[in-house]
């Protein structure tokens, strides 16, 4: 991390998180039934769900910030996945209830009412809050790379672009007298949920079967292992995320003639090297290998050239 300071801000922003989400679910929640907004009670319930996954990640970050140890010698990450699964499927359970409550209510021309102007006001002051929290989150992820705080940062995101729908929805609810678009907005909400949730679910499965790290990560460790003399190649190139950690395994070939002193060396520098370029890495373990050319046997060279003719 760069300074304390970036410490501070990741140790505390599920705190900040809890207070921020539980104050904007009451006040949308209130205002929302005061003022007859059906899309501002849908958006109490994106808040009502970052304050589930605030309070998840003032877990996770403790549980995945131990020492390692013998019953975990990987460390503890693995906990900001489980709990990224557990928010997923909060979320789909949420989007579903929303989802049959707007349809209902968007079939009955009885409950379509334009909004009080006041629910405008909350809105506005939630897209201002949730960009705000956005860009903070935003920078914990970039210094701490937490599975956790990064869905934390796009509920945030989604939540500033649900309220900005919102805003939207009661303009033309009381200016255009079209008092049904706010039922729509909530039915477009849903969908956007739908949306965040299946996104979650799968970053979550994917860090909990170990699922290789992507190809931008695996070419840069690739190319800083090339760069190390006596290195003629890398093979069987793994790398997978354990919680804020990039944990690699792979192998470097070596000439044959290559003595084991030499090639043990070659390794300890390959592992040196990854170590000062790569952020957020948990551990290196790196092995060599003879590169032996391949071999064309004279009897194939031979059916090769009869198959040409």
């Amino acid at each position: 991390m760069r300074s304390a300071k970036c410490m501070t801000c990741y140790a505390s922003i599920g705190w900040v998180g809890l207070v921020t989400n539980t104050m904007l679910m009451l006040l949308k929640g209130f205002v929302g039934l005061v003022s007859g907004s059906q899309a501002l009670v849908a958006d109490a319930m994106y808040s009502a769900k970052d304050v589930v996954t605030s309070f998840l990640v003032i877990i996770g970050l403790k549980v995945s910030s131990k020492p390692l140890d013998r019953e975990h010698p990987y460390g503890h990450g693995k906990i900001e996945f489980i709990l990224s699964l557990v928010i997923s499927v909060i979320f789909i359970g949420i989007t579903v209830y929303l989802m049959v409550h707007a349809v209902q209510t968007l079939l009955d021309d009885s409950l379509h009412k334009p909004p009080h102007l006041i629910a405008l006001w909350a809105a506005l002051l939630s897209i201002a809050i949730n960009v705000f929290m956005y860009f903070y989150a935003r920078c914990v992820v970039v210094e701490a790379n937490s599975p956790m705080v990064r869905t934390l940062a796009k509920h945030h995101h989604a939540d500033a672009s649900a309220s900005g729908l919102v805003a939207l929805g009661i303009i033309g609810a009381v200016y255009l007298d079209m008092p049904w678009i706010d039922t729509v907005v909530a039915l477009i909400e849903t969908a956007h949920l739908m949306y965040l949730g299946s996104d979650v679910f799968l970053d979550a499965y994917r860090g909990l079967m170990d699922k290789n790290a992507d190809k931008r990560l695996l070419q840069r460790v690739e190319h800083i292992a090339c760069s190390v003399d006596g290195s003629e190649g890398v093979h069987n190139l793994r790398a997978r995320h354990i919680g804020q950690e990039v944990w690699i395994d792979l192998t470097v070939y070596v000439t044959p003639d290559t003595s084991v002193d030499d090639a043990y060396a070659i390794t300890i520098n390959v592992q040196e090297k990854i170590s000062e370029r790569m952020d957020h890495l948990g551990a290196v373990q790196v092995r060599f290998m003879p590169h032996l050319p391949v071999q064309v046997d004279s009897d194939d060279s031979l059916d090769l050239q009869t198959d040409g003719v």
